[in-house]
């Protein structure tokens, strides 16, 4: 019988896991907060933690390993908490109100991270439990509060271990010109999106965009002038993406710009304050650079990545061909876009 973690109003708990679940076996933390962590820097470790009640001890605790705690959750919000959050492990007390271990652990396996997942509760952590645990999709299982300082050691040493993963994966998904995102890399957000539309109903919207005449600029320029450009539309990308926004650049002059849980009205405000920041900033030796835009949203324009991908071209294109140093968006589903 799969086992799995029930709302304590559903049906009897029958599964080993469900042991953990009784009421009482907890991991002393508190009901849902967020952002826990008063740091935001992005080279931190990050933890999502899933449990109930006070979280105190275990957060002060990594704190002070320098790993962050950015949310914490109960099982019905931990799927949605992922998305945002971008944890480099998650520990979670089998208890939650909603946790489904499994459904939990194989979303975490499934993701391009391969986020490892840590179970922590007061159930004595026998080598029955700590077994089931590894065949739920868990890392391990730790009996708290006996086996805390095992927790926060395992904590760091999974965090650390993902981060030197990320590290050398750097290398093969970003840009060698811009560090942003390179087009493998993007390829693998915008699919990771529309999925989560698909799944969850979760909204996103895909801004492309092109350097106005930047064939013009390095011819009268000299193509170092033109990288400097370049580097500096994607220094703007970087300062204005969220964490779990995606900017791309595709090659040339042509970038992305991926935005997780925002529609085509809010993408389409966005993308006008960028397009405004940008040909407000003059580059050094070259003077005020414009770019031509195109949005799409999911599910608004397109409900498969490869439609977003060309219907956000296709506004692109609208862009350039109506003077450039504009930006365009894409019509809605089965409505032809002018000027194609």
């Amino acid at each position: 019988m799969p086992l799995e973690i029930k709302l304590p109003e559903g049906p009897p708990r029958t599964g080993l896991f469900d042991l953990l679940a009784s009421p009482g076996l907890t991991m002393s933390v508190r009901p849902e907060k967020r952002n826990v962590g008063k740091s935001t820097d992005r080279a931190r470790g990050r933890v999502l933690l899933i449990a109930d009640d006070d979280q105190t001890r275990f957060v002060e605790a990594v704190t002070a390993r320098g790993i962050n705690v950015v949310g914490v959750a109960n099982g019905a919000a931990a799927l949605v908490s992922l998305q945002r959050s971008r944890p480099h492990l998650v520990v979670a007390n089998p208890s939650a109100r909603g946790l489904r271990i499994r459904e939990l652990a194989k979303t975490l396996a499934q993701s391009d991270d391969g986020i490892p997942l840590v179970l922590a509760g007061s159930h004595p952590a026998t080598v029955e439990i700590r077994h089931a645990a590894l065949l739920e999709g868990a890392f391990d299982y730790f009996e708290l509060p006996l086996e805390f300082e095992l927790l926060i050691e395992r904590t760091q040493q999974l965090v650390l271990l993902r981060q030197r993963i990320d590290r050398l994966r750097a290398d093969a998904d970003l840009d060698s010109l811009t560090g942003l995102a390179n087009r493998r890399r993007f390829r693998v957000a915008l699919a990771r999106e529309v999925e989560r539309w698909r799944r969850y109903r979760v909204p996103c919207a895909l801004l492309m965009l092109d350097i106005d005449h930047l064939k013009r600029i390095n011819d009268q320029f000299g193509h170092p002038m033109g990288d400097v450009v370049i580097r500096q539309i994607a220094q703007t990308l970087k300062d204005v993406s969220r964490d779990n926004d995606t900017a791309a650049r595709l090659g040339g002059e042509e970038f992305a710009l991926l935005l997780a849980g925002v529609d085509v009205e809010k993408a389409a405000a966005a993308a006008e304050r960028l397009r405004t920041v940008l040909s407000g900033r003059r580059v050094d030796g070259v003077g005020v650079v414009t770019v031509s835009m195109g949005v799409a949203a999911c599910p608004e324009s397109a409900t498969s990545e490869r439609a977003l991908y060309s219907a956000s071209d296709s506004a692109l294109y609208v862009s350039k061909n109506s003077g450039r140093d504009r930006v365009s968006v894409a019509p809605p589903l089965q409505e032809k876009l002018p000027g194609v």
